[in-house]
């Protein structure tokens, strides 16, 4: 769009008229103030000014327009019959792109034609140039976001909702290929009002394995009703209702890992070599930060086995040693704050050794972890642990639970041990394994400590067994 300006009103119709029939769109001002006015309403493509004119002349309006930060590169071209240096140097030093004298008010109309052209080809190219440059700079941008996560979820999302602002378009999304299964997307950016992608299928052809590379899986749509059914994006095209559609494949090593794709659905869009070239600048960045996010999980989750083998006796699979005196600090410390009760059972199987020596280690340790289990079926709240203790003793921590409680769960763990009817024929209490308790509840406080529980309870499970075994005893 060009915008004419100038007082004269035959001047300005014919240069409306020689500029449409090059066929430009016109806007008309008729002093400066008026178009400063309109440059600023409709920003048009370059403006030719005549320079001499009520109200504001063209030089005021052109300085005036320059302020403007969105026309500061509009290309203004003063038409004028002023051909004094002075008047155009002043054009010049107020902003003008360009200067054509007019004289006797006559316009050379094919060097006219010829200025207009090389102008608004160099504003295309400038403004293509600045924008590419804006494009670039974001795209570096998202590949640092990108690349500083170690978390897939979060490196999907950035990408989606990055590349929607860096194309501007209506939806990206990401089609996730499985090693068993139909691919699907699986995560999305849209504007609103465009249909949601998430979850739908991509029906690849049986005859094309899906997670394999190949170059032809990079698309461009850029008409939907010009698309055949036929091919995998075509169906997909025709069936979510998409105008425009962009695909490039996201690859690992040489497998399809998926698809960054880009959707417009109210009009047909062509996609630039541009802007394909920098999505698959980004899909290769994209395919690191999800590789080394992969690495990430695989890592956390040898190191949580690691966790969680380090805080769990490798027998009986109840939590040993260290994670008891971990726990029991942490639920002190918790209870302390709280002035709730904490109570602590331990157990020792009665007469382990005549067992061990009479049935042998392996069925020493089978019952064990019969013990164990039996124990864990009573104390099953989230917060109680069962621990093995050490040998054939545990130990039941038990928050929030006061004296009485606890030895209702002491009395249902001995009766459960004893219902499990392993038998034990050296035991001098019992045909079968049984276990002796001691029980004890405390209110934690600063001026007391968790080693003091544990002596309590250990107090008590040693009267347990000085008062015949198989029984519990409090402190």
């Amino acid at each position: 769009m060009i915008l004419v300006v100038d007082d004269e009103r035959t001047i300005r119709e014919m240069l409306q008229y020689e500029m449409e029939q090059e066929g430009y769109r016109t806007l008309t001002a008729v002093n400066g103030a008026e178009a400063v006015e309109l440059c600023q309403k409709h920003l048009p493509d370059m403006v030719l000014l005549d320079a001499v004119m009520p109200t504001l002349d063209g030089f005021r309006c052109c300085a005036e327009i320059r302020r403007w930060p969105q026309c500061e590169d509009l290309p203004v071209l003063m038409i004028t019959s002023l051909d004094d240096e002075e008047s155009v140097a002043e054009a010049f030093a107020v902003g003008a792109t360009d200067y054509i004298i007019k004289p006797s008010k006559q316009i050379h109309w094919g060097v006219l034609r010829q200025r207009v052209r090389r102008l608004l080809q160099a504003h295309a190219a400038m403004r293509e140039l600045h924008q590419r440059s804006a494009q670039e700079r974001k795209l570096t941008q998202i590949t640092a976001q990108v690349r500083r996560s170690l978390d897939l979820a979060t490196i999907l999302r950035t990408t989606v909702g990055e590349v929607q602002e860096l194309l501007q378009v209506e939806q990206v999304a990401i089609c996730e290929f499985p090693t068993l299964g139909e691919p699907r997307f699986t995560v999305e950016a849209g504007s609103g009002g465009c249909p949601s992608v998430l979850h739908t299928p991509v029906r690849v052809p049986h005859a094309r394995p899906a997670d394999r590379y190949t170059p032809d899986w990079l698309v461009q749509v850029t008409d939907g009703f010009e698309v055949s059914g036929d091919s995998w994006y075509g169906e997909l095209v025709q069936r979510v209702g998409m105008q425009a559609f962009l695909a490039v494949p996201v690859v690992l090593g040489e497998r399809l890992w998926g698809l960054l794709t880009a959707h417009h659905y109210a009009t047909p869009r062509a996609w630039t070599p541009h802007e394909v070239n920098m999505l698959q600048q980004l899909t290769m960045q994209l395919a690191s930060a999800i590789q080394q996010a992969q690495l990430y999980q695989q890592l956390e989750a040898a190191n949580g086995e690691l966790r969680r083998l380090a805080a769990f006796d490798g027998l009986t699979q109840v939590p040993n040693r260290r994670r008891f005196d971990e726990y029991l600090t942490q639920e002190w410390h918790r209870l302390e704050r709280e002035e709730c009760a904490l109570s602590l059972i331990l157990a020792d199987i009665d007469f382990f050794k005549s067992y061990n020596d009479t049935y042998g280690h392996v069925a020493g340790d089978e019952c064990l972890r019969r013990v164990a289990q039996a124990i864990s079926q009573v104390a099953n709240r989230s917060t109680d642990l069962v621990a093995r203790y050490g040998g054939e003793e545990f130990a039941v921590i038990l928050p929030n639970t006061l004296l009485a409680g606890a030895m209702t769960v002491a009395e249902r763990v001995r009766m459960g041990v004893e219902q499990l009817r392993i038998p034990h024929q050296n035991s001098l209490v019992h045909g079968q394994v049984t276990l002796s308790l001691g029980v004890t509840s405390i209110l934690p406080t600063p001026v007391l400590n968790p080693a003091q529980l544990v002596a309590a309870a250990d107090q008590a499970l040693y009267q347990a067994k000085q008062q015949g075994r198989n029984c519990v005893v409090p402190y």
